[in-house]
Parts: C-alpha cells; sequence; structure tokens
C-alpha cells in the first residue's frame, strides 16, 4: 500500500485503537495478524479540516475492524456552489434573462462557448434573484404584514371597495411569498415529495440545519 500513497502524495491518518485491522484466529499456533485497514488524505483535504481522529470500532461478525473517521470541517473554506431554484421559474423575468443570455456571443470551441454563456447566465441570476426575491423570508415577512394593516383598517373604518380590493390583492401576494418560500425549503431540503394540508416550510427548514447522513431515507405515514 506504501508505494500507491507516496506515488499519489496521499497521507496516512493515524489510527486509534487496535494496533492491527484484520486477522485470522485458528486453534493452536496460527494466529494471523495484519494492518490492513487505513484513513488516507491528500493534502488539500487535510488544509480544509480544523480537527481530524481515526478510531478502530468493535469487530462483531467481520474479521475487520470497523474503522470510525472524524473530522470538522472549516466551513468558511467551502465554497457555496451555484443553484437553479425552481421558483425562479416562475418568475416571467426568468425566461427572458436565459433567453439574452444564450443570444450573447462569444468565441472558442462549442464547450467553451456553452461555458461562458453558463457562466454569463449564472451571474446575470445571482443579481436578478437579489432584486427581483430578496430574502424569501423577508417577503413572507412583509406580506403578511401589509395583509394585516389592511385588515386592521378594515376592523376600524368599515368595508369599502377600496380596502377590498388592498386586501385581496395583499391575499395574492402572501400567498406567492409563501409558495415561493416553500420550493425554495423543498429543494434546498432535496425532498421530492409534497406534503398535503397546511404548508411545510418550518419542516423544510428543520430538514435543512439537521446534520445530514448518507443513505438516510425519510418517509412519512398517514
Amino acid at each position: 500500500m506504501a508505494p500507491a500513497t507516496n506515488h499519489n502524495d496521499l497521507i496516512h491518518i493515524p489510527t486509534r485503537g487496535a494496533a492491527y485491522t484484520w486477522e485470522i484466529r485458528s486453534r493452536g499456533r496460527r494466529h494471523i495478524k495484519r494492518r490492513l485497514d487505513r484513513s488516507v488524505c491528500n493534502q488539500s483535504w487535510l488544509d480544509l479540516c480544523t480537527t481530524i481522529s481515526c478510531s478502530t470500532l468493535t469487530k462483531i461478525c467481520s474479521d475487520h475492524f470497523p474503522i470510525l473517521l472524524e473530522f470538522k470541517a472549516d466551513s468558511q473554506k467551502f465554497a457555496s456552489g451555484f443553484k437553479f431554484f425552481k421558483m425562479w421559474s416562475l418568475h416571467e423575468g426568468c425566461k427572458e434573462i436565459v433567453s439574452n443570455c444564450w443570444k450573447e456571443s462569444f468565441t472558442g470551441c462549442p464547450m467553451s462557448i456553452l461555458s461562458s454563456k453558463l457562466k454569463s447566465l449564472k451571474n446575470k441570476l445571482k443579481v436578478w434573484n437579489r432584486d427581483v426575491f430578496g430574502n424569501v423570508n423577508n417577503n413572507v415577512e412583509e406580506a403578511e404584514k401589509k395583509l394585516s394593516n389592511i385588515q386592521s383598517q378594515i376592523q376600524l373604518i368599515g368595508h369599502s371597495d377600496h380596502l377590498m380590493d388592498e386586501e385581496k390583492q395583499a391575499q395574492t401576494s402572501l400567498n406567492q411569498a409563501l409558495y415561493r418560500q416553500e420550493v425554495l425549503w423543498q429543494e434546498k431540503a432535496r425532498i421530492r415529495w409534497h406534503l398535503d394540508g397546511d404548508r411545510n416550510s418550518s419542516y423544510f427548514h428543520r430538514v435543512i440545519v439537521t446534520p445530514r447522513f448518507p443513505n438516510i431515507k425519510i418517509s412519512l405515514k398517514t
């Protein structure tokens, strides 16, 4: 294993616990032990971590000791990737931005042109998202406040055609803001199904802030 790790500039992470990770036991003197299982990484990954520990776990059925690798990464060193959100496509201005970017002229091979157009589209969508959508949660709060103020006026001075029109418009705006918030949380939580009934933005938020574990599926039964 050493030649392979040395050739690829990999670093062995020290392991606490069992000195040998594999063994064959049999009656008599035949008892073979080897250190076959290791955790390795490269320097780039090592630079991203603030703490690293590797240890063996209890061996139950296998002839190998399981290895547990624990680490904490510096979140500031991880760049956030660009994501296209479905809520953008619900706005009439999104299609126009995509169309205009695709009409832009670039030079180079087909793959280079495609890359340039995607990069241009990414930058324009980021600016457009900030200007049009802003903070999704703040938009919901502002829409709720506006509707509450209109309904308070109706309670104080009574109904009027003008206030009824404003209330209907405010209700529509609030529903749109809530729907965009719900779509955003669904996408961020990587959940493909939709729960019927009341809105579930708080649930999606909990899913996002809860640490993710691989190969775990979430399902609800009704």
